[in-house]
């Protein structure tokens, strides 16, 4: 736990000092920019969720006109597995299910960010860098992981996973039961990254993404029974995505 406390101090710090470390020179006169606001949307890998690992909206702005920063805010909704998870075949049936999983960890994070813009060719190659620190708080949602068993006897029902069920009465999984069971949980988190886009006259822009977060909730989360649950974590991430520019 401190060395996520640690990490998240040192990515929250570089939020706010970014500014003052990073000599940014406006835009010349005659320097073609002529996009103001962009709107985006992309889908993320994250070394902590599946394929894919969750989906990012977002909307910014220039801050002020010839200044080469942005303001950003954002939403993204992603999904956290615990590095242990097995999925397994069902012993009966054709289904599936992920030894000793015990909940689903879904998160949103509302984020604002600053957006630097480090290099940036003409508007007709579209091609440029930046820079962007982001932080916000994190809602964490804690969903029961159930599965499907029988009791050996033709009938079956959908119960929440535990390591008293028998392996051999499990059938598979079911998703879309226990979200009336949901609870939640709050959290910080802070990421920077870098992000290569590129874009035609600046009217559509697509580009990747790619950083780095860390992250922390209020408890411990239960994710795998018999295993080490954490409150804090941290992750790299790649987001593709496509907006368009005004």
């Amino acid at each position: 736990m401190p060395k996520f406390i640690i990490l998240f101090v040192l990515v929250f710090t570089l939020f706010y000092q970014t500014n003052a470390q990073i000599v940014q020179e406006d835009f010349s006169d005659d320097e073609a920019f002529a996009y103001k606001a962009e709107l985006a949307g992309g889908i993320l890998f994250h070394t902590l969720g599946g394929i894919p690992g969750g989906i990012r909206v977002k909307y910014a702005w220039q801050r002020e006109k010839k200044i080469k920063q942005f303001n950003n805010i954002s939403l993204e909704i992603v999904n956290i597995k615990h590095p242990k998870e097995v999925r397994l075949a069902a012993d009966s049936g054709n289904g599936y299910f992920i030894y000793n999983k015990v909940n689903f960890l879904f998160v949103i994070r509302p984020n604002y960010s600053r957006e630097f813009l480090l290099f940036r060719k003409s508007s007709e190659e579209g091609l440029e860098l930046k820079l962007i620190t982001s932080a916000g708080p994190s809602l964490g949602l804690i969903k029961p992981y159930y599965i499907i068993v029988s009791n050996g006897q033709g009938k079956t029902s959908t119960v929440q996973y535990s390591s008293d069920v028998p392996y051999t009465r499990i059938l598979g999984s079911s998703f879309f039961s226990g979200f009336d069971a949901i609870s939640a949980t709050m959290g910080l988190n802070a990421r920077v990254s870098l992000e290569f886009g590129i874009s035609t006259w600046d009217t559509y822009v697509t580009g990747v993404e790619l950083g780095f977060m860390v992250e922390a909730f209020t408890k411990k989360i239960v994710i795998i029974e018999n295993a080490k649950n954490r409150s804090a974590f941290s992750s790299a991430f790649v987001n593709i995505y496509f907006g368009k520019r005004y």
